[in-house]
Protein backbone atom coordinates (compact mmCIF):
# COMPACT_ATOMS: atom_id res chain seq x y z
CA UNK A 1 0.00 0.00 0.00
CA UNK A 2 0.97 3.52 -1.05
CA UNK A 3 -1.00 6.24 -0.89
CA UNK A 4 0.31 9.83 -2.43
CA UNK A 5 -1.38 12.85 -1.08
CA UNK A 6 -0.83 16.67 -2.27
CA UNK A 7 -2.30 19.14 0.40
CA UNK A 8 -3.00 22.79 -1.73
CA UNK A 9 -2.84 25.38 0.90
CA UNK A 10 -2.04 29.49 1.14
CA UNK A 11 1.36 30.50 2.54
CA UNK A 12 0.86 30.88 6.13
CA UNK A 13 -2.03 27.97 6.69
CA UNK A 14 -0.06 25.14 7.87
CA UNK A 15 0.18 22.76 5.31
CA UNK A 16 3.55 21.81 5.36
CA UNK A 17 3.31 21.58 9.09
CA UNK A 18 0.02 19.07 8.29
CA UNK A 19 2.47 16.64 5.95
CA UNK A 20 5.13 16.69 8.48
CA UNK A 21 2.25 15.83 11.72
CA UNK A 22 0.44 13.47 9.67
CA UNK A 23 3.83 11.96 8.70
CA UNK A 24 5.12 11.61 11.90
CA UNK A 25 1.98 10.46 13.02
CA UNK A 26 1.44 7.66 10.49
CA UNK A 27 5.57 6.55 11.70
CA UNK A 28 4.64 6.39 15.49
CA UNK A 29 1.63 4.14 14.05
CA UNK A 30 3.99 2.21 12.45
CA UNK A 31 4.32 2.94 8.78
CA UNK A 32 6.70 4.45 6.56
CA UNK A 33 6.16 8.00 5.75
CA UNK A 34 7.43 10.85 3.62
CA UNK A 35 6.43 14.92 3.78
CA UNK A 36 7.88 17.46 1.49
CA UNK A 37 7.08 20.90 0.79
CA UNK A 38 7.26 22.83 -2.45
CA UNK A 39 7.00 26.72 -2.14
CA UNK A 40 6.47 29.21 -4.91
CA UNK A 41 6.86 32.99 -4.35
CA UNK A 42 7.69 32.25 -0.22
CA UNK A 43 5.48 34.55 1.10
CA UNK A 44 1.82 34.64 2.85
CA UNK A 45 -0.94 33.67 0.86
CA UNK A 46 0.83 32.45 -1.97
CA UNK A 47 0.10 29.00 -3.18
CA UNK A 48 1.93 26.47 -1.69
CA UNK A 49 1.71 22.44 -2.16
CA UNK A 50 2.69 20.00 0.04
CA UNK A 51 3.62 16.26 -0.54
CA UNK A 52 2.73 13.56 1.45
CA UNK A 53 3.53 9.76 1.24
CA UNK A 54 2.18 7.03 3.57
CA UNK A 55 3.01 3.68 2.54
CA UNK A 56 3.39 -0.20 4.96
CA UNK A 57 6.75 -0.72 3.14
CA UNK A 58 9.93 1.88 2.88
CA UNK A 59 9.44 4.77 0.32
CA UNK A 60 11.91 5.19 -2.23
CA UNK A 61 10.30 7.89 -4.25
CA UNK A 62 11.68 11.53 -3.29
CA UNK A 63 9.97 12.98 -6.17
CA UNK A 64 6.58 15.66 -6.73
CA UNK A 65 3.35 13.67 -7.31
CA UNK A 66 1.46 13.71 -10.28
CA UNK A 67 -1.48 11.63 -9.78
CA UNK A 68 -2.35 11.85 -6.06
CA UNK A 69 -4.48 9.02 -4.64
CA UNK A 70 -5.61 11.93 -2.15
CA UNK A 71 -5.67 15.89 -1.38
CA UNK A 72 -5.95 18.09 0.80
CA UNK A 73 -7.90 21.58 0.41
CA UNK A 74 -7.04 24.32 2.94
CA UNK A 75 -8.51 27.19 0.55
CA UNK A 76 -11.76 26.08 -1.46
CA UNK A 77 -10.70 29.05 -3.71
CA UNK A 78 -7.56 26.78 -5.00
CA UNK A 79 -8.54 25.79 -8.55
CA UNK A 80 -7.39 22.16 -8.96
CA UNK A 81 -8.06 19.65 -11.58
CA UNK A 82 -8.19 16.08 -9.70
CA UNK A 83 -9.11 12.61 -10.38
CA UNK A 84 -8.62 11.68 -6.66
CA UNK A 85 -9.89 8.83 -4.93
CA UNK A 86 -10.04 10.77 -1.52
CA UNK A 87 -9.97 14.36 -0.39
CA UNK A 88 -10.35 16.66 2.64
CA UNK A 89 -11.79 20.08 2.24
CA UNK A 90 -11.92 22.78 4.78
CA UNK A 91 -15.68 24.10 4.01
CA UNK A 92 -18.16 24.08 6.16
CA UNK A 93 -20.82 22.72 3.49
CA UNK A 94 -20.20 19.15 1.15
CA UNK A 95 -17.98 19.87 -1.92
CA UNK A 96 -16.92 16.90 -3.76
CA UNK A 97 -13.58 17.37 -4.84
CA UNK A 98 -13.11 13.92 -4.91
CA UNK A 99 -14.81 10.09 -5.25
CA UNK A 100 -15.13 10.23 -0.82
CA UNK A 101 -14.74 13.54 0.31
CA UNK A 102 -14.62 14.54 3.88
CA UNK A 103 -15.46 17.99 4.73
CA UNK A 104 -15.19 20.02 8.10
CA UNK A 105 -14.91 23.94 8.84
CA UNK A 106 -10.99 23.99 9.70
CA UNK A 107 -11.37 27.58 9.58
CA UNK A 108 -14.27 27.49 12.78
CA UNK A 109 -12.37 25.11 14.40
CA UNK A 110 -9.22 26.92 15.02
CA UNK A 111 -11.05 30.37 15.52
CA UNK A 112 -12.71 28.83 18.38
CA UNK A 113 -9.24 27.16 19.70
CA UNK A 114 -7.32 30.94 19.25
CA UNK A 115 -4.98 29.24 15.92
CA UNK A 116 -4.75 32.62 14.90
CA UNK A 117 -1.62 34.62 13.91
CA UNK A 118 -1.33 37.78 12.43
CA UNK A 119 -5.18 37.91 11.31
CA UNK A 120 -5.05 34.47 9.91
CA UNK A 121 -6.58 30.88 10.94
CA UNK A 122 -3.98 28.03 10.94
CA UNK A 123 -4.79 25.38 9.84
CA UNK A 124 -2.45 22.83 10.65
CA UNK A 125 -4.24 21.41 13.71
CA UNK A 126 -7.93 21.03 12.52
CA UNK A 127 -6.89 19.89 9.07
CA UNK A 128 -4.43 17.46 10.80
CA UNK A 129 -7.50 16.13 12.85
CA UNK A 130 -9.49 15.61 9.98
CA UNK A 131 -6.75 13.58 7.99
CA UNK A 132 -6.22 11.14 10.40
CA UNK A 133 -9.82 10.20 10.23
CA UNK A 134 -9.74 10.27 6.29
CA UNK A 135 -6.61 7.77 7.09
CA UNK A 136 -7.51 5.55 9.19
CA UNK A 137 -4.38 6.91 11.65
CA UNK A 138 -5.75 6.80 15.85
CA UNK A 139 -6.23 9.68 17.23
CA UNK A 140 -3.22 8.71 19.80
CA UNK A 141 -0.68 8.71 17.44
CA UNK A 142 -1.69 12.15 16.15
CA UNK A 143 -1.84 13.52 19.75
CA UNK A 144 1.83 11.91 20.08
CA UNK A 145 3.41 13.74 16.93
CA UNK A 146 1.37 16.83 18.05
CA UNK A 147 3.50 17.10 21.08
CA UNK A 148 6.66 16.21 19.60
CA UNK A 149 6.27 18.58 16.88
CA UNK A 150 5.24 21.80 18.89
CA UNK A 151 6.52 21.01 22.45
CA UNK A 152 5.02 23.13 25.10
CA UNK A 153 2.64 25.14 22.63
CA UNK A 154 0.47 21.84 21.53
CA UNK A 155 -2.29 22.22 23.95
CA UNK A 156 -4.42 24.54 21.57
CA UNK A 157 -3.50 22.74 18.74
CA UNK A 158 -4.46 19.48 19.88
CA UNK A 159 -7.80 20.29 21.47
CA UNK A 160 -8.44 21.60 17.68
CA UNK A 161 -7.23 18.61 16.31
CA UNK A 162 -9.32 16.36 18.62
CA UNK A 163 -12.66 18.12 17.33
CA UNK A 164 -11.70 17.88 13.71
CA UNK A 165 -10.94 14.27 14.37
CA UNK A 166 -14.69 14.11 16.14
CA UNK A 167 -16.60 16.54 13.84
CA UNK A 168 -14.99 15.58 9.86
CA UNK A 169 -17.77 14.04 7.77
CA UNK A 170 -17.55 12.57 4.66
CA UNK A 171 -19.77 12.48 1.20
Amino acid sequence: MLLEITIYCRGGQGGVTTARLIATAAMFQGLYAQAMPQFGPERRGATVNAYLRISDKSIRRRSSIRNPYGLAVFDKKINLNSSAKLGIINSPNPIKIAEKTYYLDATRIAERNELVYAGWAILSAPMSGAMAKALEIEISYLEEAIYTELGEKADKSLEAAKEAYEVVRWT
